[in-house]
């Protein structure tokens, strides 16, 4: 079976609907969590080596927080080295964040009222989108700065929404996100749901949006897999 290290950065980061995909097409999982202890962050990565391919997903720390840079830092210098491996990599939201800094980017607070929640639809880069263009969900305060080199898929007029170099892609917005997450971010973070909208709301329109955004993770998760990655779901890998 192939093989994907998921890297959660809190417990309630979880892999959502994209863990739930993978499994459904059998793909074998190990989930990396780094800060499962707060006061003991996990930096200690697994071999790359033994993965077909490296999922890293959200977290509610801010990536140039100078608190969070002890274990930022060392996932930067772990995404460099899957980077230099051609280990094919999809960061979601603040995965993606480190992906834009390991690539020589940087990440930085989004300008008052360009900060995004809820659902969103894509306007595609010059080659057109590989995925659907939406709904897709998104919460974020921050906002990422690519690189010219870095082949820009998709964005928002507030903020760089997909993007890809070789086999890494990077997304702002979450497409794990199903209702359960999203409810239990709101729950963590009532104070970050900006005063235009509300926790009802959001969660409203994410429950409305459900079968869409199961769907179009599903659209995400294959093109990752088979297009970026290069595997089929029941592929073996080698010893």
């Amino acid at each position: 079976m192939a093989r994907v290290l998921l890297i959660s950065h809190e417990p309630e980061a979880a892999p959502g609907l994209i863990g739930e995909l993978l499994a459904l097409d059998g793909i074998k999982m190990h989930q990396h969590i780094v800060l499962a202890d707060p006061d003991a962050p996990n930096v200690d990565f697994p071999d790359p080596s033994a993965y077909d391919a490296v999922i890293a997903f959200g977290s509610f720390a801010n990536a140039y927080e100078v608190s969070a840079r002890a274990w930022v830092e060392p996932e930067i210098m772990y995404i460099e080295q899957l980077l230099a491996d051609d280990v094919p990599y999809l960061g979601v939201c603040f995965g993606g964040q480190l992906l834009a800094e390991a690539l020589g980017g940087h990440v930085e607070p989004a300008p008052p009222g360009e900060s995004e929640i809820g659902l969103i639809f894509l306007d595609p880069g010059e080659q057109g989108l590989p995925i659907p263009a939406g709904p897709w969900f998104t919460w974020h305060e921050d906002r990422m700065v690519i690189p010219d080199s870095v082949e820009l898929l998709a964005s928002t007029p507030s903020a760089v929404q997909l993007f890809r170099s070789g086999r890494a892609v990077g997304t702002q917005f979450h497409p794990e996100a199903d209702l359960g997450l999203v409810s239990g971010w709101a729950a963590i973070g009532p104070d970050h749901i900006p005063s235009h909208t509300s926790a009802a709301e959001v969660l409203g329109n994410v429950s409305d949006a459900n079968a869409e955004l199961r769907k179009n993770c599903n659209n995400l998760v294959e093109w990752f897999i088979r297009d970026i990655a290069g595997l089929e779901f029941a592929e073996l890998k080698s010893e």
